[in-house]
């Protein structure tokens, strides 16, 4: 294929591929134009965003792991043995992971929102709340349904989308490896073999890392925030600019060619 076609097909394939980050892009910076946000209301919605959607993406690569696990315990070719054992194995390791996590994510981002509230404070909302959820997940997430869901609970929709390839993508993966599982001609124990170490560390770190990176977004944010406002900079164009950061799909934009 001459250069210049497959450098073409290149550049259709990631315009096609950004067209959903573009739509949440609108989406988001329409809802912020519309409803006059200010500065509080666009930190407030992408702290909503982080705990939601890094919480679904911890649970599905959790659910990810449970439905591969099962997946390989009722293969015929599992030792019958074992397999009481591995499913208790399964549940246990399922259940601290989800229990880690839960606790240290929704600790993170309540220090994050006790933090915010002492410069966005939300009308109605008691000032120690998030100080008091620091190590209370129940009562962090109900105080975000309360408070915050209504406010600003339709931008998760452009948020999930600019987050789909992240926020399902150990599920997807697990449950193509299950589909190679069920195949006939499937070796368990070479394919156990082979993915004990590689996928455990690969799905545990993205355990680690996927979930928080809104987070770091955010840390960078409220400097950007804070410099903003001593310099009276407020309004649309700090959402624009802000909301690029997030949405626009770069490196789709400026996709990496393959080597010839």
């Amino acid at each position: 294929m001459p250069e210049h076609e497959r450098k073409s097909r290149i550049q259709r394939s990631g315009a096609v591929r950004m067209l959903p980050d573009l739509l949440a892009f609108c989406f988001g910076i329409g809802m912020a134009y519309l409803f006059h946000w200010e500065t509080r209301d666009l930190v407030w919605s992408l702290w909503l965003s982080s705990l939601t959607i890094g919480y679904v993406t911890i649970v599905s690569t959790i659910a990810g792991g449970i439905y591969l696990g099962l997946r390989i315990v009722r293969h015929n070719d599992f030792p019958a043995n074992m397999k009481t054992a591995a499913l208790w194995g399964i549940l246990g390791v399922a259940l601290f992971f989800l229990g880690f996590f839960s606790l240290h994510f929704c600790a993170f981002h309540a220090g994050h929102a006790s933090f915010l509230s002492s410069f966005f404070p939300i009308q109605g909302l008691p000032p120690e709340r998030f100080a008091s959820a620091f190590m209370n997940p129940p009562l962090l997430w109900s105080t975000a349904i309360q408070y915050l869901f209504p406010l600003y609970g339709l931008f998760l929709l452009p948020m999930l989308i600019a987050e789909r390839e992240h926020v399902f993508a150990s599920l997807t993966k697990a449950i193509q490896l299950a589909r190679r599982i069920q195949s006939d001609d499937m070796d368990v124990e070479r394919f156990i073999e082979e993915h004990r170490h590689r996928g455990k560390n690969k799905e545990v770190g993205r355990l680690f890392y996927q979930p928080y990176l809104n987070v770091i977004r955010m840390h960078f944010l409220i400097f950007f925030f804070a410099i903003a406002q001593a310099w009276g900079i407020e309004g649309f164009p700090v959402y624009a600019l802000v909301y690029a950061v997030y949405f626009f799909p770069w490196s789709k934009q400026f996709p990496k060619t393959a080597e010839a």
